[in-house]
Order: structure tokens, then sequence, then C-alpha cells
């Protein structure tokens, strides 16, 4: 769904800059001014990250969500608890995928946007996670408005289905009246009649007792984003049989 990828990008921002506060915080309270010295030491280990020189560290979601994940046990078990270090690692999944160019979908990214903000929220940074939560709502807003335009609704079908089953009754009826007013009630008028009303009545039967079936027109795939044009992802389900 079109605007995912400025989502989570806009997700990744935040947990750098609200989480860099509540890290620098109870780094000094446990590390003293040694902090910095051993939040980098989460750095050499991970070769996809280059900090500055110094006295420096470039506060982004990654680095943040490292030394949560490093420094959890000697300094955020007391302020988070086992559930917020579940959204850590998940969150360090997913931004390593987004990072990867992997492909993330709605439902991913709604997933990120709720995850990204309850840890926001559990560690204090109030405003970020709000931002989040008003995007969350957005984006579901923005899913269930597109099921509502893909499916008809389900009452017009049955109005549409006892609509046409009345009038295939009506034209069976107005039928063989005027074929027996026409004819007579000789055998041959009699079967023709009958033969016109079995046709009427299977046709008004079938229109009857089939079940609706929601109809699509062309929208994306809240799964991979494509465009399609039923139910079912083609592409979806090529993905999986792979």
């Amino acid at each position: 769904m079109a605007g995912d990828n400025e989502r989570i990008k806009l997700t990744l921002e935040l947990l750098g800059s609200g989480l860099c506060p509540i890290i620098e915080q109870e780094m000094k309270a446990v590390y003293q001014d040694a902090w910095i010295d051993r939040a980098k030491e989460s750095f050499r280990n991970s070769p996809v990250t280059s900090q500055p020189e110094g006295e420096a560290i470039r506060w982004d979601a990654h680095s943040t969500l490292l030394i949560l994940w490093d420094h959890w046990n000697s300094v955020f078990r007391n302020r988070l608890t086992p559930l917020e270090r579940s959204f850590v690692g998940e969150l360090r999944e997913y931004r390593n995928r987004w990072a990867h160019q992997s492909q993330i979908n709605t439902a991913d990214t709604l997933r990120i946007l709720d995850t990204a903000s309850r840890l926001l929220s559990a560690a204090g940074a109030t405003e970020e996670a709000r931002q989040l939560q008003v995007e969350r709502d957005k984006l579901l807003h923005q899913i269930l408005q597109q099921q509502g335009k893909n499916v008809y609704d389900a009452s017009d079908h049955h109005r549409e289905r006892m609509r046409d089953a009345i009038i295939f009754l009506i034209c069976a009826i107005v039928t063989v009246y005027v074929i027996l007013r026409s004819y007579g009630t000789e055998v041959p008028a009699i079967f023709f009649a009958a033969f016109v009303a079995s046709v009427f009545g299977f046709l008004a039967y079938q229109r009857w007792v089939t079940p609706d079936r929601p109809t699509y027109g062309a929208h994306e795939c809240t799964n991979c984003g494509k465009i399609i044009y039923g139910e079912a992802c083609p592409y979806c389900n090529e993905n999986n049989l792979t």
C-alpha cells in the first residue's frame, strides 16, 4: 500500500530520537563516565554500523535498538519488562529487513507501527509513541476502507438474487399463460408449457440458491501491495509455492 515505506522511515526516525535520551540516562546511571565506551562496545561486533570517533554516538534506530539489546541485563531490565525486550528483538529484525531492501508488506507495517509505539510508550517517549499511534490508526483506517471498496455489500447481493428469481418466476407464469391461451390444452401445448415452466423454474432456483460471491475490482493486495483483480493474490501464492 502506498505510504508504507514512508511510515517505516518515520518509525525508525522516531525510535532513534525517542529512545536516545532514555538510553543515555540509564547508561550513565550504571556506567557513569564510561557509558559511551561501554555503548560503543556494542558496535564493534556490528559490521553494518559505523560510529564517529571520540565522545559521540550516531543515534538512529539501529544503534538504539542494539544498545538496548546488548545491555539489557546490566542496564535496562530494571526499567523495562521482558515483553519490551521482545519488542526490541522484533524491531531489530524488521529494521534489518528494511535496510537490506527486503519486502515489507502492509500487515508488517501495521505491526511495526504498533510495536514501536508500545516500546516508546513503555520507555517514556510519549510524544513519539503518540505520533506512531496516529500513523497506525490512519493505516488501519485505509486498510478497512480499501476492503470496503473491494467487496460489494452482501445484503445487496441477496436483494439482487431475490429480484432475479422473482423475475424468472413471473416470466414462467406469463409465458405458460400465453402458450395455453394461444394453443389451448392440446398435449403438445401442455408439454411445451411444461418445458418452458421447468426452464424458468430451474433458472429461478439456481439464482436463489447460489451463494453470494464478493465481486472485486482492481485493487492493491494488502499483503504484497501489487495490483490484483480477485480475492486471492496470485503473486503471494507463487511466493508460497516456491
